[in-house]
């Protein structure tokens, strides 16, 4: 691979490539319409490399990436989200016009983008055509295969333009850049895919694509399609032009890809015509001369006035773009309708990213209540900084300064005192950069903090004429925050203040229910006097009088905050069985024609939990299977001891019924609380109750169900060590 000259790299390292902006308004326009799709928008984005290659990079940020990586626009488009797409489409637009990479009123890109165009087009044809696994990952690398013209443009205008202008053809400009510069626009190309951390198979196809024929066949699959691509584009015409004299090249495509030659040039021709249609609708006007790559326009001279027409015309309309939004606008909507704190410091970081160029960006944030600021604690940002306690005083770093000034300041301004920045080092090497900017993060009442952006002195002089577009977009930035919190402490005095409400009310009903209660538990024991002692209604009596005084402690309970345990006691699990049956067998049961068998271990010792806790849960349990069985059926209630699980004895409680069963989707989250209106005339939380319950209690409860054939549940309770007094 050639190796990029130093004075190369350090012209080109932190540049910004452009979109194009006819592209950069139509992604703007459908960005901003509720029915666009992310098909849409991905169709879109693929015909220009430079934005491409920009939605690639966020959606593979560590910040947003979410498992493998990936090359697909729409996959890309989707992991963004509707919402930071549009923060991103305005970031862009502002790009484009306070920050533009090549002059284009000196040179015109007209034959660039129609090259890059068909040679993806026919590239993903191709791909098609030979069953290659990822036709995306294609395209792609045959948009991206000459962006290192644009970036060597952008980055060395008045060298590479001497370059551009002595070429008659690429492989005269690959002769020129070698000569001139030491290097050539594919490892230009192929070191921007790697700083773009992109796939190495693209990079390596954008690197090979003027490989010879005899190299390019121990090649990948990719860089064969690349590379065949690129030339049937650039040797049809000439195939042409020659009587239809096929070329060595054009004979190797065949050879590499299995296509016979009328197979390619119907290829090509559709593509041909599929890509002038794009260039219609893009604005793209080629003149029959126009060559492959940029070209100064000075030897346009049929050309220029209407290209300079064009150039005017659209930069006229990104300028009015920029002005409707007023400047920053949209971004400031995009982020406050993100749905976390977290989020808009993500599309924050991105935005940066994308309008002022690659770096490390933090952010350090003022503790609610205090004059600290420390790092924020979000993904993506180093640790170390998280552990910093920076007072916010002006005289003490940087950093503070410029969140309490609320003006950018940084490391590379001359005639800063060494004291002072002690701390701004300390961030700077978290970061690993050579120095720090910091935009305030001022809101309209309260100071945020502030962006961190490590950047080298390089990266800085290019910015430096943009610190106050810096300001005014992190101003956007500290206001997007500050209505965020604003809304959560709105949110959170209305939840405040509900909460109030449902305990007053509350409050009312557990009085106005305890007293009714109250008054029948005194008459069942003025009847129990009128009694015989020899009444069996004795028992039942008292059964019943114990059961409203359970419902009497649930309702006293609602009004503790938080619960308590309940008191464990040392219960004979067949005695509370019976007597629950004595109380509810007759109306939960037997009155709808269900048969209850009792299967109850006449040696089961006593087990370790709450008596009313457990009554609260088989009486839940009991209820759904009475509902079930409405028609009828058999309801089995079983004891077992000792059952050992984890090296610990239990009791366990088995409850079956022959009901229709439970819905699949309904046992995945049975112990869950269901939607209200899930069972009309049921509060849809019962057996998240039970569940809740029995894990008080250290116990457990399993289900299986089957449609059909009933269900059957298993509760496993402590067995006492305590006999049984």
């Amino acid at each position: 691979m050639l190796q990029i000259p130093l004075a190369v790299l350090n012209s080109i390292e932190s540049l910004q490539l452009q979109a194009r902006p006819q592209i950069l308004l139509r992604f703007l326009h459908l960005a901003e319409q509720e029915r666009t799709t992310m098909n849409e928008l991905a169709a879109l984005v693929s015909q220009d490399p430079a934005l491409s290659a920009r939605i690639l990079t966020v959606a593979n940020s560590p910040a947003l990436l979410n498992g493998a990586s990936t090359k697909s626009l729409t996959h890309c488009l989707i992991n963004i989200g509707t919402r930071l797409v549009r923060s991103l489409a305005s970031c862009l637009i502002v790009q484009s016009v306070f920050s533009p990479a090549v002059n284009k009123r000196k040179y015109d890109l007209s034959g660039f983008w129609s090259h890059s165009l068909l040679v993806a087009e026919v590239a993903r044809e191709i791909a098609t055509a030979v069953n290659y696994s990822d036709p995306e990952e294609v395209y792609l690398s045959g948009l991206l295969h000459d962006i290192g013209q644009l970036l060597l443009l952008g980055g060395m205008e008045e060298c590479y333009g001497r370059v551009l202008e002595a070429s008659i053809d690429e492989a005269d400009l690959l002769n020129a850049e070698a000569i001139l510069l030491g290097t050539n626009h594919t490892a230009v190309g192929a070191w921007l895919a790697d700083q773009w951390k992109l796939s190495s198979f693209m990079a390596d196809a954008i690197l090979f694509h003027h490989k010879t024929a005899e190299e390019i066949a121990c090649a990948d699959r990719l860089s064969q399609i690349i590379w065949s691509s690129h030339v049937l584009c650039d040797q049809i015409i000439l195939q042409d032009h020659a009587q239809n004299t096929e070329t060595s090249d054009l004979k190797s495509v065949t050879l590499l890809l299995g296509i016979d030659a009328h197979s390619t040039a119907v290829i090509h021709r559709d593509c041909v015509e599929r890509v002038a249609v794009l260039e219609e609708g893009l604005g793209i006007c080629k003149a029959s001369a126009t060559k492959t790559f940029p070209q100064p326009t000075t030897q346009l001279h049929d050309y220029l006035h209407t290209k300079s027409a064009e150039v005017d015309s659209t930069d006229s309309c990104l300028h009015e773009a920029v002005r409707e939004m007023a400047l920053l606008q949209p971004l400031q909507h995009g982020l406050s309708s993100l749905s976390s704190e977290t989020e808009i410091l993500h599309g924050i970081r991105e935005s940066a990213i994308l309008l002022f160029g690659p770096g490390q960006i933090a952010f350090l944030l003022a503790r609610p209540d205090t004059a600290i600021m420390t790092g924020a604690d979000i993904s993506a940002q180093p640790e170390i900084l998280k552990r910093l306690e920076i007072p916010l005083i002006a005289a003490h770093s940087l950093a503070a300064d410029a969140a309490l000034g609320n003006q950018p300041r940084s490391t590379f301004e001359a005639g800063i005192s060494v004291s002072k920045q002690l701390v701004d080092t300390q961030i700077a090497r978290a970061l690993g950069s050579e120095g720090v900017v910091y935009l305030p993060l001022t809101g309209r009442t309260t100071c945020i903090g502030v962006i961190a952006f490590g950047i080298s002195s390089a990266h800085y002089l290019r910015i430096h004429n943009q610190l106050s577009l810096m300001t005014s977009f992190s101003r956007v930035a500290a206001n997007s925050i500050e209505m965020w919190r604003d809304m959560q402490e709105r949110e959170h005095l209305a939840e405040e203040g509900l909460a109030r409400h449902f305990e007053q009310q509350t409050r009312k009903v557990i009085h106005e229910a305890g007293n009714p209660l109250g008054i029948i538990n005194n008459y069942l024991s003025i009847i129990r006097t009128k009694l015989p002692d020899t009444n069996n209604l004795h028992q039942e009596l008292d059964i019943l009088s114990e059961e409203i005084n359970r419902v009497t402690k649930i309702l006293r309970q609602m009004n503790r905050l938080p619960e308590r345990s309940a008191a464990v006691d040392v219960l004979n699990i067949n005695t509370l069985i019976e007597n629950m049956l004595v109380l509810y067998g007759t109306s939960l049961f037997t009155s709808r024609g269900i048969t209850v068998t009792k299967s109850l271990d006449p040696l089961l010792l006593p087990a370790s939990c709450n008596r009313d806790s457990l009554k609260q849960v088989l009486l839940n349990l009991w209820n759904n299977a009475s509902d079930a069985m409405s028609t009828g059926g058999c309801f089995t209630v079983s004891t077992q001891g000792s059952v050992n699980q984890g090296g610990r004895s239990y009791v366990e409680i088995r409850l079956d019924d022959t009901g229709p069963g439970i819905p699949p989707d309904v046992i995945q989250r049975l112990f869950h609380p269901l939607e209200p209106d899930r069972r009309p005339g049921h509060s849809g939380i019962g057996l998240s109750i039970v569940a809740s319950l029995l894990q008080q209690l250290e116990g457990s409860i399993t289900c299986r169900s089957k449609a059909g054939q009933g269900t059957s549940f298993s509760i496993l309770l402590p067995q006492s060590t305590v006999t049984e007094p």
